[in-house]
């Protein structure tokens, strides 16, 4: 199954089970204009459909390949990551989401997005340069930030100089 019909799939089967749930990751970047490859589909979902979701996975097809407080990660038709929503500043990214992505399904504001981006880097080292340049595309790419939503996700981990910087690199 290609990434399409994986997302497809996917945003069938949560709304059809009235599960809310927003693009984050590559998908989530591509509503904004980038082009750069995922593999996986990438959602923010909230902490108290976390059972529900992993029932109508598993009915579905999926296997459960990594479960833990913080996400779901699934294989089967196409790679899906399921980020949860369990504290109140990912819940409001969830809630504030946007509408009309592709297949009609939400995706997050680029300042959360951002915010999102900034998490993963400083958890895994791994991925600090793909998040920094996507960070740097949406930053280049969108003329409407509010860049105090975004310099209170980078306080969060120590990280406002170092988007600062890419600020400034991109929008002198």
């Amino acid at each position: 199954m290609d990434l399409r019909n994986t997302l497809k799939f996917v945003h069938n089967l949560l709304s059809g089970n009235s599960i809310d749930h927003a693009l984050i990751g590559g998908l989530g970047l591509a509503c904004y204009g980038s082009t750069r490859a995922t593999v996986d589909v990438d959602l923010l979902v909230y902490e108290e459909d976390k059972e529900q979701i992993e029932e109508i996975f598993l009915k579905s097809g999926f296997s459960l390949q990594n479960k833990s407080e913080e996400v779901l990660q699934f294989s089967g038709m196409g790679y899906v990551d399921l980020l949860i929503a369990r504290r109140p500043i990912s819940r409001d990214i969830l809630k504030f989401s946007n509408g009309n992505g592709p297949e009609g399904i939400n995706f997050v504001r680029a300042e959360d997005l951002i915010g999102l981006k900034i998490q993963a880097y400083k958890n895994d080292v791994t991925r600090e340069f793909q998040d920094k340049a996507d960070i740097q595309f949406l930053i280049s790419s969108q003329d409407q930030l509010n860049w105090e939503q975004i310099k209170k996700y980078a306080d969060l981990f120590d990280e406002w100089e170092v988007i600062d910087e890419i600020k400034k690199k991109v929008k002198p």
